[in-house]
């Protein structure tokens, strides 16, 4: 679980260590463009689903209960690691950044994060002021000598090589002696002698001030709780799971929470007990007690805002995604439910990277048993049970028996929606011919924040597979998400299509500089010289030079590479691009123009560039067409054959030779392209350019190979 929040790092060991499910890695994220929800990965989509991060799945089933949908009325802005998520992927920080705005990474984190227990003792000090004034009966004597104690007492604990701070401390009321050994007791705590702690606490339960003996009796649970935990982080700081917890001081933590409210129910600290109830159950591994207590906590929950936020991180990292629970099937409906489509996790078969999923997934029967607990939640229980029979049995004729169509509502919560994406899905994995239409039907409903681009991208996907691409570009077409267009542009569309796009100026300028791109890199790349003539004209001349290797769809494309691109350097002459162009159109063996065209590709950084030359998988968007043939350009083989090409001039040859060797210079790797040749062969390119050419700049030039 990313842990963005300052605040929220103090808890970053027992989170992690609780198996907490991933929303999105840092290093940033490549979602796949599918529909296929069944497999972890480090995005998410608005349809309920087993791969879901399970905190997004419990959000939803608590918001669709509530009427609402998953998210605001505005998308989020995306942040750094967001960018390709275009309006289909979400991650849980942008689910919920509309209700608890990210903090700035530059301001200071809270005291207790800055040095811990002790920048909490200090934060405490104005209640412990406020009671001290509070208290009428404390001399004035009593009271400076109290506030000076603990001045010192949480310098102390920022130090531990100050002196010891209470044996000079002398106080002559009972109150002040109450709150001297208050003081005693919490120089125990803050210094993790918790079992001292708790006891100091206990004996003051009959404090003559009021404030001092219920804080007393809350600290004691507080105290114990601590020992509870004490010996269970590893040597880097994690948790270490609930094995090295102490049980016992767990139970007696509980206990005494159990005494605290039953002393003061409404008292000043009942809300943070009844939260601290939760840990002692957790810490003494009580999860049937935490389960049904989440559930009812979770009902009662405000559906927005940072105390659901913390709510449902503190569900997942503690019951849903805790290697220690046993059986996270034992909560109420939402919990169960959750915990089921956690155990319908399966591969994705068109993922790069695949997280994985369960050792041992959910049986029908398992599902089949917890019948009597959906009672009250027909759809739901339908839901869980097509969401199995698509991603686990992988029987589409009974998701359509389970889920009927629907797709003609003006309107759709979380619930609703992800059961009529999941029938799409089945429609599609069938083959059905009314697919189609199902998707049109559903996009009049599909208006909450992710749901429209969801539609488009299971109709795109079936354009594209049945040979449609046309009508996604078509005018008034109903495919508007820049993302999914875009992406059928680079790595779908053929020439034609492509150069229409481009020639429409009733589209966005963006869409029509991301054809055009497109275009000419490929028909570049692919030796069509003659296309990439009648269209180079079309570039306008202020497009940018600027972002090739950001280049993706949802960005702006480098356009301008193809009319104000470099194309020569001191020593070897080559005219623009676009003379050396109309020479491979005339002759596509032209040494010397080959020769430019990889100066071309060099120095623009064209080298390793594979954006549009990588199509997705065949089960992705942009994975089931593409009408380019040929294999991309490979610098390193256009100086293999003029090396080979005895006809080829000595100059040219001499050049060739030398470009060949710093291919793999310096790393030993080849950075251009083509075939992989072995290091005796590079040395025999160097040793030729040195004995055949030895008098060119080319060979003065070189002084290794690699």
């Amino acid at each position: 679980m990313r842990l963005k929040r300052a605040r929220g790092l103090v808890m970053a060991g027992l989170l992690a260590s609780s198996g907490a499910a991933l929303a999105c890695a840092d290093v940033g994220c490549d979602p796949t463009w599918s529909l296929f929800g069944g497999a972890q990965a480090c995005h998410n989509r608005v349809v309920i689903a087993p791969g879901n991060d399970s905190r997004v799945n419990l959000l939803a089933l608590l918001r669709d209960s509530a009427g609402l949908g998953l998210g605001g009325t505005e998308y989020p802005k995306p942040e750094y690691d967001e960018e390709g998520f275009g309006h289909m992927f979400l991650d849980w920080g942008m689910v919920t950044r509309t209700w608890v705005p990210a903090l700035d990474p530059m301001a200071d984190p809270p005291a207790d994060v800055i040095d811990g227990p002790c920048g909490a003792f200090r934060a405490a000090t104005p209640e412990f002021t406020a009671a001290l004034a509070a208290n009428r009966a404390l001399p004035g004597g009593d009271r400076t000598a109290l506030t000076a104690a603990r001045t010192q007492l949480v310098a102390r604990c920022a130090d531990s090589s100050l002196p010891a701070v209470l044996p000079g401390v002398a106080v002559s009321s009972a109150s002040g002696k109450a709150f001297l050994g208050y003081l005693a007791a919490s120089d125990a705590f803050y210094a993790t002698r918790y079992s001292e702690a708790a006891s100091g606490y206990a004996a003051l339960a009959s404090a003559p001030d009021p404030w001092v003996a219920e804080t007393a009796r809350y600290m004691v649970a507080r105290a114990w709780l601590g020992e509870a935990l004490l010996h269970s982080m590893d040597q880097y700081g994690f948790f270490d799971g609930l094995k090295a917890v102490d049980k016992a001081a767990a139970l007696r933590g509980r206990a005494a929470l159990a005494d605290y409210l039953k002393a003061y129910p409404k008292g000043r600290y009942a809300a943070s007990a009844r939260g601290l109830e939760r840990r002692a159950m957790w810490l003494s591994g009580d999860f049937a007690a935490l389960g049904q207590r989440y559930e009812s906590v979770l009902a009662e929950a405000p559906k927005e805002g940072e105390p659901l936020v913390d709510l449902i991180n503190e569900v997942d990292g503690k019951y849903l995604s805790n290697n220690d629970n046993p059986d996270a099937f034992g909560g109420g409906l939402l919990l169960l439910a959750a915990a089921d489509l956690k155990a319908m996790r399966v591969a994705d078969p068109d993922a790069r990277y695949d997280m994985g999923g369960p050792e041992k997934q959910i049986e029908a029967a398992t599902l089949a048993s917890q019948q009597a607990a959906f009672l009250r939640a027909p759809q739901l229980y339908a839901f869980l049970q097509a969401n199995h029979a698509f991603y686990v049995a992988k029987d589409y004729a009974r998701v359509l028996q389970l889920i009927p169509d629907d797709a003609k509502r003006p309107s759709y919560t979380p619930l609703a929606f992800s059961r009529q994406v999941l029938r799409g899905q089945a429609l599609a994995a069938k083959g059905d011919p009314n697919e189609a239409g199902f998707w049109l039907e559903l996009l009049g409903g599909a208006k909450a924040l992710w749901q429209r681009p969801t539609v488009e991208l299971g109709l795109a996907m079936n354009w594209e597979r049945h040979g449609k691409l046309a009508q996604v570009f078509a005018s008034g077409s109903p495919i508007t998400d820049r993302m999914v267009r875009e992406i059928l542009l680079t790595h779908s569309a053929g020439p034609a299509l492509l150069r229409r796009v481009a020639l429409d100026v009733e589209r966005a300028q963006t869409e029509r500089d991301v054809a055009l791109f497109t275009l000419l890199y490929k028909q570049l790349s692919r030796g069509d010289y003659a296309g990439f003539r009648s269209n180079q004209t079309l570039v306008r001349s202020d497009a940018t030079t600027e972002g090739l290797w950001g280049f993706a769809p949802g960005s702006a494309a480098p356009l301008g590479l193809f009319a104000k691109g470099r194309t020569s350097q001191a020593g070897f002459a080559c005219p623009a691009l676009q003379g050396t162009v109309a020479a491979l159109a005339a002759n596509p063996k032209d040494v010397h123009a080959g020769l430019c065209l990889g100066e071309f590709w060099r120095l623009n950084g064209f080298d390793g560039f594979t954006t549009l030359d990588t199509p997705p998988s065949r089960g992705a968007l942009g994975g089931a067409a593409n009408e380019f043939a040929g294999k991309p350009l490979a610098r390193g083989s256009i100086y293999a054959a003029v090396i080979a090409d005895p006809r080829s001039a000595p100059d040219d040859r001499a050049y060739a030779l030398y470009r060949a060797v710093n291919c793999y210079g310096p790393s030993g790797y080849n950075g251009c392209g083509g075939e992989e040749v072995a290091k005796p062969v590079r040395k025999g390119w160097y040793d030729r350019l040195k004995r055949e050419f030895p008098k060119s700049l080319w060979a003065q030039k070189l002084k290794y190979y690699w």
